[in-house]
């Protein structure tokens, strides 16, 4: 243990002030209205499901599809015990992929699926799935998706990506058979972020918008990005934040819109959403990842404001943590499934 003390004793005490604008709050209060402001709201907050076949007969397994507040079609896989039902109902689980990636496989939300849990997984627009970005952009980006609508927070990329994850959330917990206090989130990397800036959405809103049923119980954020931006921004060495150095040298080499770009960014640092978080917390950090800083993770983490517990692991770069999934599974089950 020595090895992991040396190295998290500088991050333990790790709280840099939080960059919130002074309109943190008003800005994601109306951009939540788009969502459950509509007259139209129970077509926007349902599960479009196509039966798949799958030889498993203690498990239904769908294609779905969620229409976006912007129209755009949001792909995924749900899958739930055949047993589960309105009289029934069971714990929801939504896994956020992480950067570039997509929904995954069928078989990897068998492992949940197979406990109990109704569970749910969605392509992020625009990236390597089956889902596309209808949006339209005044500038243009270096590639990849960190840098695109980087002029002002409403037309930054991640704005549309935070409100499609509310909405797939508040469509799961609809559901008949699923029930809606009882929603755990759990993603690594960008899905970390996705699934604490969710959490902390519909947290810190519900009380104002009477639509909002699902209630998060649970989160399980491992190796976070889009947390503590500058840090991260100023100590990557590869990863996706390389296209922020690229936009820099390609737009702006002398840096003169660094405030204006970073303070774009500040309403979707996770970090400024940690505060809303009260439900418990599991985080995983790896204290050699050279794409996200182990320091911004603890940015993160020491800003929660319910129970938590993060387990760095000294020997791990930016990648999946397979020692981190039993963990995960205990601490769902004890939430979730007593």
């Amino acid at each position: 243990m020595r090895t992991v003390e040396e190295k998290t004793a500088e991050f333990q005490n790790y709280k840099p002030v939080l960059t919130r604008q002074p309109d943190f709050s008003a800005f994601w209060e109306d951009n939540l209205k788009q969502i459950f402001g509509k007259e139209n709201l129970t077509e926007f907050l349902r599960l479009d499901l196509e039966e798949y076949p799958y030889p498993l007969k203690n498990v239904k397994a769908y294609k779905t599809t969620l229409t976006a507040v912007d129209g755009t079609p949001i792909r995924g896989w749900y899958l739930c015990p055949d047993w589960a039902d309105e009289q029934h109902k069971v714990p929801g689980l939504i896994r956020f992929h992480g950067y570039s990636s997509n929904k995954g496989k069928l078989c990897e939300l068998l492992l949940w699926a197979l406990q109990g849990y109704a569970v749910a997984a969605f392509d992020v627009r625009g990236q390597c799935g089956d889902t596309p970005d209808n949006r339209v952009y005044s500038t243009g980006s270096f590639s990849g998706w960190l840098t695109r609508g980087l002029s002002s927070p409403q037309e930054y990329y991640y704005r549309q990506v935070y409100l499609d994850c509310v909405q797939q959330i508040e469509a799961l917990a609809r559901r008949p058979e699923v029930a809606a206090d009882k929603i755990g989130l759990f993603g690594n990397s960008q899905g970390a972020a996705l699934a604490v800036v969710s959490a902390a959405l519909l947290t810190e809103f519900k009380p104002l918008f009477a639509p909002i049923t699902a209630k998060i119980a649970v989160v399980n954020a491992a190796i976070p990005f889009l947390t503590d931006m500058q840090r991260a921004y100023r100590e990557h060495s590869d990863g996706p934040w390389t296209e922020l150095e690229w936009y820099f040298r390609m737009f702006d080499p002398f840096h003169k819109q660094e405030d204006k770009v970073f303070t774009t960014l500040s309403y979707f640092d996770a970090m400024n959403f940690a505060p809303w978080v009260t439900c418990p917390v599991l985080m995983a950090v790896a204290l050699k990842d050279t794409a996200c800083p182990p320091a911004t993770a603890y940015a993160l983490y020491n800003h929660l404001a319910g129970p938590k517990r993060i387990i760095p692991y000294a020997d791990y770069v930016h990648e999946s943590i397979d020692n981190h999934v039993d963990e995960q599974i205990v601490f769902f089950a004890e939430k979730l499934l007593t």
